[in-house]
C-alpha cells in the first residue's frame, strides 16, 4: 500500500533536515534547493525516471551505481549523497516530498512562509499587497506569495498560509449553504415522519 502524502512528508523531512544543515554549513542552501526541486520536477515529468526510482525490483546496488553515473559531478555532493542514503533505505522515490520539506525548512529559517491564493480572476497588485499584509499579520512571517486562478472558485478567495487554509470563496459558501439546506430538509422529513 502506498504511503499517504503526510507520511511521505514526515519521512522525507528526516532527510531534508540533514540536507538543510549540510547545505547551510556549506553556504549553499539556495543552490541545493534548486537542485532538489529540479530532481523532483524530473521525477514528475519523466515516467522512466519515476519508475527507476520507485521500482522495488531494481537492486539497491544497481540503482546506487546508476545514480552515481547520472548525477555525480552534475549535482552537488550533498545532494547526491542524500540520494544515495535515501536509496539505501528504499526512499529515493520521495523526491517531491524531499523538495517540499527542504523548502519549508529554508523558509522557516529565513522567517518566511508560503502563501497560496486562489481566486476566480487574477488579482490586482493592490489586492496582492493586501493579501500579503494579511498573511504577514496572521503568520508573523514574511509571505512568499503564489497566486493561482481557478474559475471554479466563482468569487472570493481561498488562501493557504503555511499549510492552514482559509476559504472565503463563493464556492465554499454555496457548499455550506447546500449542506445546511440538506440538513434542514432531513430534519423536516424526520419530524414529519415522527408526527405522521
Amino acid at each position: 500500500m502506498a504511503e499517504s502524502l503526510d507520511k511521505q512528508l514526515e519521512i522525507a523531512d528526516i532527510y531534508a533536515a540533514a540536507l538543510f544543515e549540510l547545505a547551510r554549513a556549506a553556504n549553499a542552501v539556495e543552490a541545493v534547493r534548486r537542485e532538489v526541486e529540479e530532481l523532483a520536477r524530473l521525477e514528475q515529468t519523466d515516467p522512466g525516471f519515476a519508475a527507476f526510482l520507485g521500482f522495488n525490483a531494481i537492486d539497491v546496488g544497481d540503482r546506487r551505481s546508476s545514480l552515481e553515473r547520472m548525477f555525480r559531478g552534475k549535482l552537488s555532493d550533498v545532494v547526491v549523497d542524500t540520494l544515495q542514503v535515501m536509496n539505501g533505505h528504499g526512499r529515493v522515490h520521495l523526491l517531491e516530498a524531499l523538495a517540499r520539506s527542504f523548502a519549508v525548512r529554508q523558509e522557516r529559517a529565513a522567517g518566511q512562509v508560503e502563501v497560496t491564493v486562489t481566486s476566480a480572476v487574477e488579482l490586482t497588485s493592490q489586492q496582492k499587497t493586501e493579501v500579503e499584509a494579511l498573511a504577514a499579520e496572521l503568520s508573523g512571517k514574511r509571505p512568499l506569495l503564489t497566486c493561482r486562478v481557478d474559475p471554479e472558485v466563482v468569487g472570493g478567495l481561498s488562501v493557504e498560509i503555511g499549510g492552514y487554509r482559509f476559504d472565503y470563496s463563493l464556492r465554499r459558501q454555496l457548499q455550506m449553504a447546500r449542506t445546511q439546506l440538506l440538513e434542514r430538509s432531513e430534519r423536516g422529513l424526520a419530524l414529519g415522519a415522527a408526527n405522521g
